[in-house]
């Protein structure tokens, strides 16, 4: 990969006037802006790592100390530094694109993330992988990409477990714990749980519950987010909830894996994404009810049409298992974070309350559609198109982003995804 012409870059750069640019010439800007910058972070990994080799004959500072002061940096934007330049020594193919402006420093920063707690073996194989990881890299944004480098950690993590006699849940449930301290600075108190991914889910769906009860009752008052959260976590304790009572727990498992064992394109994990082992699925199926969560299962009737305004239990199901996040294409909002939107609205004599036609969005995008002037439509493959009020093209593209199945399989089909309660 060739190196981007900084000099003619930066030139642009420094004629540049954003106050007198309309929306597509901002586009260009912001993509120049990014190629300089991802030089500029291609260049600091350079001087990361001269700087470790001097360091380690006596004669400089280490890279993060080095980086915060002479950089600029926050200890912790030196430390992120100082771990990007590991990362590309071991996929020299991301160093390349990050010169040449392909990636960005947040796609290294994603593996950095993804890989942080791997062992040695689980490591190599993830670098085992790096071609695959560049090209996603050089078409996705770094919130895709992440996410995609975290399900092949957990992918990688959840082989490892399989092949081992020891029940992966029992291993994380003794490794629970709770802690707690005071910030002597602020005086605010925390308290951290480390839960393992059953009793985690049971727990947030208390939590969910509660803030749901709370949101309702919190008509036009608007209480911020963040606070809406706090007071849910303490009414579902003070609820009196119990621990070892699960409310419902979704599990999403393709039938393949379920069958015959971890495949490439695996599913099996909670409802927002925690990685559960197969062996412990099993067990649960042993004693759970399994509903079908996907349109035409049997059992419910996810198609409420004209009977009903807000999405029935069994439809946010449904979307659950096809959407971890609110469906706009830059969002990362959680699923449990958004309301269910009529894609066509509910007024008009189409606007069925169909699986169809339902869609997660957050409160940002709900009332950037609603209030906002921004048109949203959907076609039956849930590809969705956004389109700005000027008239403008945004983006189409596929909302589902949890497709289960072989590597030759690209849509969830009515058998493959199940509920478990």
């Amino acid at each position: 990969m060739s190196p981007p012409d900084t000099d003619a870059v930066f030139a642009v750069l420094r004629a540049a006037d954003p106050d007198v640019m309309d929306r597509d010439e901002l586009a260009v800007l912001t993509g120049q802006l990014a190629t300089h910058q991802a030089w500029c972070d291609a260049l600091k990994v350079r001087v990361t790592r001269r700087t470790r080799r001097l360091a380690g004959e006596g004669r400089a500072e280490p890279p993060r100390d080095l980086l915060s002061r002479h950089g600029r940096a926050s200890s912790k934007d030196a430390k992120a530094a100082a771990e990007r330049e590991q990362v590309c020594a071991a996929l020299p193919s991301f160093e390349d694109a990050l010169a040449s402006g392909t990636v960005s420093a947040g796609h290294v920063d994603a593996i950095t993330n993804a890989t942080r707690n791997l062992d040695d073996q689980l490591l190599a194989e993830f670098h085992a992988c790096q071609t695959d990881l560049l090209a996603d890299a050089e078409r996705q944004g770094v919130d895709t990409f992440e996410r995609g480098c975290r399900d092949l950690a957990k992918h990688l993590i959840a082989r490892a477990a399989a092949t081992s006699d020891a029940d992966e849940l029992d291993r994380q449930r003794k490794q629970s714990r709770v802690r707690r301290w005071v910030d002597k600075t602020t005086g605010m108190c925390h308290t951290h749980l480390e839960l393992d991914p059953v009793r985690d889910r049971a727990l947030w769906a208390a939590i969910d519950a509660s803030r749901a009860k709370l949101r309702q009752h919190d008509g036009n008052r608007r209480t911020p987010w963040a606070q809406l959260e706090v007071d849910a976590v303490i009414a579902a304790i003070g609820g009196g909830y119990r621990a070892d009572r699960v409310p419902e727990i979704t599990v999403l498992i393709d039938h393949d894996t379920l069958i015959d064992g971890l495949h490439q394109r695996s599913i099996c994990e909670t409802d927002n994404g925690i990685p559960l082992p197969i062996s412990t699925v099993r067990r649960l199926c042993c004693d759970a009810e399994i509903l079908p969560v996907v349109l035409g299962g049997k059992g419910e009737a996810l198609d409420v049409g004209r009977s009903a305004r807000t999405a029935t239990r069994a439809q946010r199901r449904a979307l659950r298992t096809m959407h971890r996040t609110c469906a706009h294409p830059d969002c990362t909002v959680t699923f449990d974070a958004c309301r269910i939107h009529h894609v066509t609205p509910w007024l008009q004599p189409t606007g069925d309350t169909d699986i169809a036609n339902l869609l997660p969005l957050c409160d940002t995008h709900h009332h950037t559609v609603h209030e906002g002037g921004w048109q949203l439509t959907i076609t039956p493959d849930r590809t969705a198109t956004w389109t700005r009020p000027d008239g403008t093209h945004h983006h189409t593209g596929p909302t589902i982003d949890r497709v289960p199945g072989h590597p030759e399989t690209r849509q969830p089909t009515s058998t493959q995804l199940g509920t478990m309660v």
